[in-house]
């Protein structure tokens, strides 16, 4: 047999096929393989030996771009290429594990930055440390200053619990990055999902060697923000991030990404005035500063504080003309205030800009549509290419074709592949081309498009709102059942490839579908259903608790929500449902409140523990107390429920006419409100009849 590092290009391509014959993981990638090294040949045949560092490589999913390979043999390089094809192919199909071990490997055989940075990629989705720490190290082997990879080694030392370690290489990254801001940035990097007992070690030395750098304090304090946001219990981390935070401030007055966070802190724990004092006098003390100018703008926005949004950003612009995340949030202001032709004139001066392009887009496309400038919507809404506001624009261009009556145009967009970035736009732009065909073009190809839609994503719900209203069974429980148990037995036939959250989710809205179209029966059961094969599913229980009420079984409503304190005795939410449930019926009252001070305890700003509160003065006969608490909950979140208490206190305390304020309140948030109702009926005043009242 020749050497094949002597043969050329048609006498290797003859030698490939037989020697990978009996190859089962690589006969199906031959094709593949054999097309890569055409392409090299023929590259050759044109160009000669290539003599640059770098070497082009494509395989069916990925185009890379190699270190220099040179040294490597034809055997070496046959096997580098097959094993990037073999990554590849199990990164397209999900197996990242797999997918990690190939670009690791190939990336020690090639030392390119390009494979271990892909390396790096499918070892975080697929969990994988040790890979991660093993690219980072390669990385570092092959450019021993890069930050990047640093940054990486002391995040997966930190996970391995080498804090110590980790603290020493942190001496050579600020070495290396002098900046604050920067640094804060990298740390904020590496801080993402630890664990808090390893991080806290890690940020209390290095805030020790560091005591002067705000940037290590403020991303400590980020850390334990992040943190507080999925913590039960979250008002004593936001008490400790704050006091870190001051340290930061402390160092530096003006360091930005601590001004930033300190303010967010305050957002976040609903302390909406203290941020805003805190800005205001940050501001007048820096009256220089565009970027705490900027903080406070974008805090007032927020806050929907309009006016004053509007007086900064003026402000802003008055000092720095040319300041575009002012004019963004400006036109924003304007559009929310209905000033659409201000708002679009703004928006048309940002395009083609660097600052939030593809918002700047849609925001555009909104404003113009507004204004009837159904052309320029159209040109803006066409611009958006990528990012959250894809499916939405494409949506809001779909629409305006219809306007127009340009049928084609609209259903080419919906069904133009580029757009369908994920299962969720998929289904979003099925649903407007369901749309279009039954309402401008063939309800017969709407059809049989929904048919074909509920089979490819049968757990969708909207496919079945859309199959309800086709077949006119919204008054049809039994019918509603029948559809609803056909998917559910449809997802049961393919059990290997079950989705729990999904099954999850489905059963969910079915019952929540029922509730809201007053079939509380039939909720009900669908829920004792599921339960038959999931006994422990909280959120079964939680949901099936709550839809017994408007059916009266009140008493089983207390035992369903004791059982869930069972499974979850630290859980406030359950805790306050309990509580108030007793409180409803007028039983355990002592143990109600004890329940419902748990729960105020941690969500002191909570509207429905505000709620739970307020019903139990009332039953209590504490009328006045009763009313502080339930006027609060209704300001954090008007709803049917909390007015049709007030009215109920003041009712009592034989104040007909807010009592009467407060029903007219609850009527026109929800007129069909059950406590509404029922309330009504126990005081003897009159209610109004529904016109599309449903029975079983």
């Amino acid at each position: 047999m020749k050497k094949i590092e002597k043969m050329n290009c048609k006498e290797l391509s003859q030698f490939f096929l037989p020697a990978f014959a009996g190859s089962k993981l690589f006969r199906s990638l031959i094709l593949l393989l054999l097309s890569s090294f055409t392409q090299s040949c023929a590259h050759l045949a044109k160009n000669g030996p290539e003599t640059e560092q770098s070497h082009p490589f494509k395989t069916e999913h990925k185009d890379h771009s190699l270190a220099d390979i040179s040294h490597l043999s034809i055997v070496e390089r046959t096997e580098l290429y097959e094993m990037i094809i073999a990554a590849d192919l199990a990164s397209f199909n999900g197996d990242d594990e797999l997918a990690t071990s190939y670009y690791l490997a190939s990336a020690k055989a090639s030392n390119s930055i390009d494979l271990i940075k892909l390396s790096i990629d499918s070892a975080k989705r697929a969990g994988d440390v040790l890979a991660i720490m093993q690219a980072s190290e390669l990385w570092l082997s092959i450019s021993p200053k890069n930050i990047n990879a640093l940054t990486l080694k002391i995040s997966s030392l930190i996970l391995h619990q080498d804090v110590l370690t980790a603290l020493n290489e942190t001496k050579q990254l600020f070495d290396l990055q002098k900046n604050e801001r920067n640094r804060f940035l990298l740390l904020s990097e590496i801080s993402q999902s630890q664990s808090p007992r390893s991080i806290n070690v890690y940020f209390a030395r290095l805030s020790q060697t560091y005591s002067k750098s705000p940037s290590v304090q403020t991303a400590w304090a980020n850390y334990m923000a992040r943190f507080a946001l999925r913590s039960k219990s979250p008002r004593s981390i936001y008490r400790q991030a704050m006091s870190i935070i001051e340290s930061a401030l402390e160092v530096q007055s003006d360091f930005l990404p601590a001004i930033d966070l300190k303010t967010k802190i305050y957002y976040q724990s609903k302390q909406d005035e203290k941020a805003e004092v805190f800005l205001r006098g940050l501001f007048i003390e820096h009256p220089e500063s565009k970027e705490i100018g900027l903080l406070l703008g974008q805090l007032l926005y927020d806050l929907k504080k309009y006016q004053l949004a509007e007086q900064q950003y003026k402000t802003l612009l008055n000092q720095f003309p040319k300041t575009q995340e002012a004019q963004f949030y400006l036109g924003a202001i304007y559009f929310a205030t209905e000033r659409f032709q201000q708002s679009l004139e703004l928006y048309r001066d940002l395009l083609g800009k660097q600052y939030k392009p593809q918002a700047t887009y849609f925001f555009c496309g909104n404003a113009a549509a507004q204004t009837n400038n159904h052309p320029q919507a159209i040109a803006c809404y066409d611009l958006v290419n990528s990012g959250p506001y894809l499916t939405r624009a494409k949506v809001e261009l779909a629409k305006l074709y219809v306007l127009s009556g340009e049928y084609n145009k609209a259903l080419n967009t919906v069904r133009n592949p580029k757009f369908k970035t994920s299962e969720k736009a998929k289904v979003k732009l099925l649903n407007v081309e369901i749309e279009i065909l039954k309402q401008h073009v063939d309800i017969k190809q709407a059809q049989s498009l929904l048919q074909s839609a509920m089979e490819t994503y049968p757990t969708h719900f909207s496919f079945l709102i859309k199959k309800i209203k086709f077949d006119s069974l919204e008054k049809k429980p039994k019918a509603l059942h029948a559809l609803f148990s056909n998917v559910l037995n449809k997802i049961y036939k393919e059990e290997e490839s079950i989705d729990e959250k999904e099954l999850q989710q489905y059963n969910l809205t079915v019952a929540a579908f029922f509730q809201a179209n007053h079939f509380y029966q039939k909720a009900v059961d669908w829920l004792t259903h599921a339960l038959v094969k999931d006994k422990h599913n909280t959120d079964y229980i939680y949901s099936r608790a709550l839809y017994k009420e408007p059916l009266g079984l009140l008493d089983e409503m207390v035992t369903d929500f004791k059982a869930l304190l069972k499974l979850q005795p630290n859980n406030i939410n359950i805790k306050n449902a309990l509580g108030y449930t007793l409180v409803d019926i007028n039983k355990e009252l002592d143990y109600a409140s004890g329940l419902i001070e748990a729960a105020f305890i941690e969500m002191p700003n909570n509207a429905a523990v505000i709620d739970s509160k307020g019903w139990l003065a009332y039953r209590k006969g504490y009328l006045d107390q009763a009313i502080k608490y339930l006027a609060a909950s209704f300001k954090l979140s008007p709803s049917a429920e909390v007015a049709t208490h007030l009215a109920e206190v003041y009712w009592k305390k034989d104040d007909k006419k807010r009592a009467e304020f407060y029903f007219k309140k609850a009527e026109k948030i929800q007129p069909n409100n059950y406590l509404l109702k029922t309330t009504r009926e126990r005081l003897g005043i009159p209610t109004k009849k529904s016109s599309d009242s449903k029975t079983e």
